[in-house]
């Protein structure tokens, strides 16, 4: 990496910086914990006791400090491979053996995903069987674990063969217009995907069964019924073979539009929690959220790219991480390298058009339900059964949250 080039140096400082933000806001979120974690919240007495109260506190500290070094450990990795030129090494190791574009470029984005693997099986192994399982959560064996693994690498290079050989060739092939063209590509790519995952992907990790409970279906075809949605079916996931976090997803476009419960979710919650949790879910797709977030995407991928055409036609990107050649392709992963510090500054963004969608998902439940206090009982029940921190730093919850604190949507609901 060549310290001089202009390039080099506003990476290494938005990097620096990007780090320097994310342990800070740790910090302020560990401190606020610490002062105020040991107050029960108003309106959850009758779900909290000081107990539990105590185990949200040790699981969310623990939490920190697990993903504080993971996050450390990733970033030094990173900053060493960048540091000693490993990638202008492999780049030249593998083109001492081939020549075809293609294949560099799955050999040369393959390996550094493989390395990430690599990396994230100690810690992905630390999760599920030590903390996880101390707080009573995972439930997975090792057996089941390998299984995952072995089908996600599958997957992924299966999906990411899909996406580089088009790719490579709109990058060679189309001038300046190869932007365009990969947009296109990947907006269809996404919306396939939204068939394909429900009816193929998901089912080689969980077994789907039809909702058993005949009461509880004819309660949810009523209420969807209500809404104007056609679904085609309901089905429970055996998640519980995992973890015993709960769930439900509303997934699928056309005749793959399904409703997934998992089976804690359907054992710890009633009828009429479920039907709220549900009809927000719904919400969601009333409200034109789905829509919105594809557009949204879809702009800022557009945008990304167009920047990525700048930067790959630009000789410095190349020298600033030590790379000799012009080659489109590494461009475009040393632009992915780039943009990940500037990125995670827009994350606030991100996190309050979410947070404001939740709300309106709220809104959506409590005047299809006609009442509110089985969302928030609902709601009540997920953030104390999975141990969500209850009174987050307010900076914090604004960079992070996808979802609002549940402080905030009850008081949302209560209006």
């Amino acid at each position: 990496m060549n310290l001089n080039n202009p390039i080099s140096i506003i990476f290494l400082s938005l990097f620096a910086l990007s780090v320097a933000v994310k342990i800070a806001l740790d910090i302020i979120n560990y401190r606020h914990r610490e002062k105020y974690g040991g107050e029960i919240p108003d309106g959850l007495e009758d779900f909290v006791d000081r107990e539990k109260l105590v185990k949200i506190n040790d699981y969310s500290n623990s939490k920190l400090k697990f993903g504080e070094i993971e996050y450390i450990v990733n970033k030094a990795v990173l900053i060493a491979l960048l540091l000693s030129g490993a990638f202008p090494l492999y780049y030249a190791f593998i083109g001492s053996f081939v020549s075809n574009k293609y294949l560099i470029c799955l050999a040369f984005f393959g390996g550094f995903s493989l390395l990430n693997l690599l990396i994230d099986i100690p810690f992905d192994l630390y999760s599920n069987f030590v903390l996880e399982k101390r707080f009573n959560f995972s439930k997975i064996t090792l057996k089941l674990w390998i299984s995952d693994l072995f089908k996600q690498i599958i997957i992924s290079a299966i999906l990411g063969v899909i996406i580089l050989i088009p790719l490579t060739f709109f990058v060679y092939n189309l001038g300046n217009l190869w932007p365009f063209a990969v947009w296109a590509f990947l907006v269809v790519f996404s919306f396939l995907m939204q068939i394909i995952f429900p009816t193929v992907i998901a089912p080689l990790f969980n077994k789907f069964t039809l909702l058993a409970d005949e009461e509880l279906n004819a309660k949810i075809r009523e209420l969807f019924k209500k809404m104007d949605i056609n679904i085609s079916q309901i089905f429970s996931a055996d998640e519980s073979k995992r973890t015993t976090h709960s769930n439900a997803y509303f997934t699928g476009i056309g005749k793959t539009k399904r409703i997934v419960l998992f089976d804690s979710l359907i054992e710890n919650h009633t009828n009429n929690e479920i039907l709220a949790i549900l009809s927000h879910e719904a919400g969601h797709y009333k409200k034109g959220h789905i829509v919105k977030n594809i557009i949204f995407s879809a702009l800022v991928s557009l945008t990304g790219l167009l920047i990525a055409n700048l930067l790959i036609n630009y000789d410095g990107l190349y020298g600033a991480f030590g790379f000799e050649t012009n080659d489109k392709i590494i461009g475009l992963f040393l632009f992915s390298i780039f943009i990940g510090p500037l990125s995670y500054f827009i994350k606030p963004i991100s996190s309050y058009i979410s947070r404001k969608y939740e709300y309106q998902a709220d809104d959506f439940s409590k005047k299809i339900m006609g009442e509110s206090g089985s969302l928030a009982d609902a709601l009540k029940k997920l953030s104390v059964h999975n141990l969500g921190e209850l009174n987050p730093a307010k900076i914090y919850s604004s960079f992070y949250y996808s979802h609002p604190p549940i402080l905030d949507r009850l008081r949302n609901l209560e209006k």
